[in-house]
């Protein structure tokens, strides 16, 4: 069983770090000093108070206690967009010719028609939301960078989306010392400065905007090669992040924390637990794995369950499950305990999986699963996992490859898991009026309270 955790966490955490540095290298042009934030900004600050039952200030407010409920989250265009500027691309045009506020469904009414069949597809990617990564290496790093990152995005980028409620969701990698992978003891201490600085940047970028974070990708999935006061330093350092992000008052945060096929529900709401969650809404599953979604909702209920047990009953932890490549579930190696559960490098017949959406409660096709706040990509679908995989040549790794974007957008199928439905890959709006809400048995079940997360106790010892 070590073995195989070993090989999971080792690439799980090659993915990440590649996606950071390529999100981080990708970003670095247009640096632009960071006491100088762009004059308009394309997501507004908000004057309202948090109100903790619609953190978000969504004009709609939630009734069931899911702060994603009716949540629009910010989709892409052909400038910044992975797969919308790939498009643009085989149409023969150059994406960084677009300005900022050119939208996706401004460039998918004009050159729609256009489209061949694998455009076609990968719009299935581009007209969905995005992701944006901030981290350790965005802007070139350094003192300001983060900062400037987040405020680009935030103030320039989003002007691609002409939603007037667009909420971003961002992801962070910060918390690995110069990206390494299982850092000593001496590594975590020395980093402490840098990591403190990028999150007090980001955080003060965000400042009082609407946005969804997730927080660190791998860092509590891959935590396992930790140990002693090392790994009490990783989760008192996650706990800090956590912390300071709870004080953003229209943000809504989670915590990584790993994916079913790896930590046990126990063994990961202990290390939640100490990265203070309850500072929190909850956590996120799955994020570089291609587990189906029905094993990642039963997992993250149990880890729920714990984490209400170890509060003393007064802290309910809620989720959202990645479905960015989970739509035909995983492919599983032949020999598990040397290759690891899973084939994570570019693995051939995955597909896109739900749509990212914060309706869940039920979800469009009728199933309501208590704790479950949404499903979102972590991460935009087809970004190679390594240039080596086999099939290739590929990407470099954390680099979007069409051709693995194409592969997942040709197979993508909304289905949960075995023993659930085939669903296509359109989200009729009229099934989610009439949908009931049924439990695992395919009962009528009760609608979440609204008031779902309880005070949370002090801060963890």
């Amino acid at each position: 069983m070590r073995g195989t955790a070993t090989r999971i966490f080792a690439a799980a955490i090659a993915i990440a770090i590649a996606i950071a540095v390529a999100a981080g290298g990708a970003s670095a042009s247009g640096k632009r000093p960071a006491d100088k934030p762009a004059p308009v900004c394309a997501t507004p600050d908000l004057t309202t108070p948090r109100d903790p039952s619609n953190p978000l200030a969504l004009p709609t407010p939630p009734t069931n206690g899911d702060p994603l409920a009716g949540a629009h989250f910010f989709v892409d265009g052909p400038r910044h967009g992975q797969a919308a500027g790939a498009i643009a691309s085989m149409l023969g045009m150059n994406p960084m010719t677009f300005p900022n506020s050119y939208s996706w469904v401004q460039f998918e009414a004009t050159y729609g028609s256009m489209f061949n069949a694998q455009e076609q597809a990968l719009a299935k990617i581009a007209g969905q939301e995005e992701t944006q990564n901030i981290s350790l290496y965005a802007e070139g790093g350094g003192d300001g960078a983060i900062l400037a990152q987040t405020r680009k995005i935030l103030c320039d980028n989003a002007a691609a989306d002409p939603n007037p409620v667009t909420v971003p969701v961002l992801s962070t990698f910060f918390i690995y010392p110069h990206g390494q992978f299982c850092p000593n003891l001496s590594a975590l201490r020395g980093w402490q400065g840098t990591f403190i600085r990028d999150v007090d940047e980001m955080a003060e970028g965000v400042g009082e905007k609407r946005a969804v974070i997730l927080e660190e990708i791998d860092s509590i999935g891959t935590s396992s090669c930790l140990h002693g006061k090392t790994l009490t330093l990783w989760l008192h350092d996650l706990k800090w992040e956590s912390g300071r992000f709870s004080q953003l008052p229209h943000a809504v945060v989670y915590q990584e924390a790993g994916y079913s096929d790896a930590g046990g529900p126990l063994w990961t709401a202990s290390r939640l637990w100490k990265a203070g969650v309850n500072q929190i809404e909850g956590f996120y599953t799955n994020g570089t794995h291609f587990a189906w979604s029905s094993k990642e909702i039963k997992w993250a209920e149990k880890v729920s369950t714990d984490l209400f047990r170890m509060s003393h009953h007064t802290y309910r932890a809620h989720f959202v499950v990645n479905t960015a490549q989970n739509g035909q579930g995983p492919k599983l190696n032949p020999h598990p305990v040397t290759q690891g559960i899973e084939n994570l490098c570019n693995p051939p017949g995955r597909g896109l999986g739900r749509m990212p959406t914060g309706n869940v409660d039920p979800t469009f096709d009728g199933y309501t699963f208590n704790g479950l706040d949404g499903f979102l990509w972590t991460g935009v679908p087809g970004r190679s996992h390594n240039s080596n995989c086999p099939g290739g040549p590929w990407q470099p790794a954390g680099v979007f490859d069409p051709r693995f974007a194409l592969e997942l957008a040709q197979n993508a199928n909304q289905k949960l898991g075995p023993g659930y439905p085939s669903e296509p890959y359109q989200l009729p709006e009229r099934r989610r009026a009439g949908a009931l809400r049924r439990g695992a048995e395919g009962q009528e079940s009760p609608a979440r309270p609204a008031g779902r997360r309880l005070p949370g106790p002090g801060a963890p010892a």
